[in-house]
């Protein structure tokens, strides 16, 4: 990777243009894209989930999972299950975190509390993660996960 300043007084004071040259568009590209885009904007230190009549000031590092079940999406922690309404994007945008994967229409998982992959008979993956939690992780997906972990 290369990496060059080029000056350009034809921009306004704080103003930064950015151009990426490729071969051609990939998932490294898309990446650093999204990196990029969301430089600015610190993941927050608590996030609000609420469900019924709470609303639980989760922190990311303690979401292990991330679940649509029916209409709920559930928010897994060590300590509790969270149920709440919304969308698994719209929650995982709010994250801000990198450390967020979705593996599947209806699961993310923080990597941070993966433990091991398992071949499912599916020809997907198995996610385990911490407190024995599993998910399925599809096919579609996968190619996303082992690029975050580096495989």
């Amino acid at each position: 990777m290369e990496i060059h300043f080029q000056q350009n007084t034809q921009l306004n004071d704080g103003d930064i243009e950015i151009t990426l040259s490729a071969k051609e568009r990939s998932l490294e590209i898309d990446e650093l894209i999204a990196y990029l885009k969301n430089y600015q904007s610190m993941p927050p230190a608590v996030v609000p989930i609420k469900s019924d009549d709470h609303v639980y000031l989760v922190k990311p590092e303690n979401i292990i999972l991330i679940d649509v079940s029916g209409n709920d999406l559930n928010v897994y922690t060590k300590e509790k299950v969270i149920p709440t309404k919304g969308r698994l994007y719209a929650l995982i945008d709010r994250l801000k975190n990198p450390d967020f994967v979705q593996v599947s229409k209806h699961a993310a998982v923080n990597i941070n509390h993966l433990q091991s992959l398992e071949a499912s008979f599916t020809g997907g993956m198995t996610a385990i993660l911490t407190d024995k939690l599993k998910t399925d992780i599809s096919r579609k997906y996968l190619n996303v996960l082992e690029h975050r972990l580096g495989l």
